[in-house]
């Protein structure tokens, strides 16, 4: 579990061996479930995640619907930093979709290791502008493509999420209804 942790900071920025043991040194392994949450709204969320292998979800309740906002597949980081940094529960729910392993580590205690690596800092910078830029292009997505676009370019770009995704929570994800999402399928592989 630890490589892929390493591999996984490595992708970033290049550390020593004793930052990379340092950081590996601040989390604590554990599993999940499927269906089962690492944390639900109105928690207090004070960790941050790495997911080594498996696959999460992270949504939204609203007038009883559920609004998938992401998957996450390992390995990768993830928490809900506004919760986090704002000190306040979150509203994000995060389920395991199928049994995954897992690392969590406490905030403090990075923030603390950012003190006395800062290239730990310049780490997290660049993942942050990755998942910023992510962000920035799928709600230009919503803003500028069909439905139909947006399930092609999802298609393209992420077809773990197509082949291993229940479609209740592909569609959710796209911003449109189950039924409106298996009309796009057809109309798309009826023409090849």
């Amino acid at each position: 579990m630890t490589d892929n942790l390493r591999f996984f900071l490595s992708r970033f920025a290049k550390l020593s061996e004793e930052e990379l043991e340092a950081f590996v040194a601040i989390f604590t392994p554990f599993s999940i479930k499927k269906l089962d949450h690492l944390f639900l709204e109105n928690d207090m969320v004070s960790q941050i995640y790495f997911i080594n292998d498996g696959i999460m979800r992270s949504y939204y309740n609203k007038a009883n619907t559920e609004i998938t906002t992401e998957f996450y597949f390992g390995p990768t980081i993830m928490t809900d930093l506004l919760a986090v940094r704002s000190n306040t529960p979150t509203q994000m729910n995060v389920q395991a979709l199928k049994h995954s392993t897992c690392m969590v580590a406490k905030f403090s205690d990075l923030d603390n290791l950012i003190d006395k690596y800062p290239i730990i800092e310049t780490v997290f910078f660049k993942f942050l502008e990755h998942l910023y830029l992510f962000g920035v292009t799928r709600q230009h997505s919503f803003i500028f493509d069909t439905p139909q676009e947006r399930y092609l370019k999802l298609f393209g770009e992420r077809p773990k999420v197509i082949a291993e995704i229940p479609q209740r929570y592909v569609s959710s994800y796209l911003g449109i209804k189950p039924e409106t999402l298996s009309r796009i399928k057809n109309r798309i592989f009826k023409d090849l």
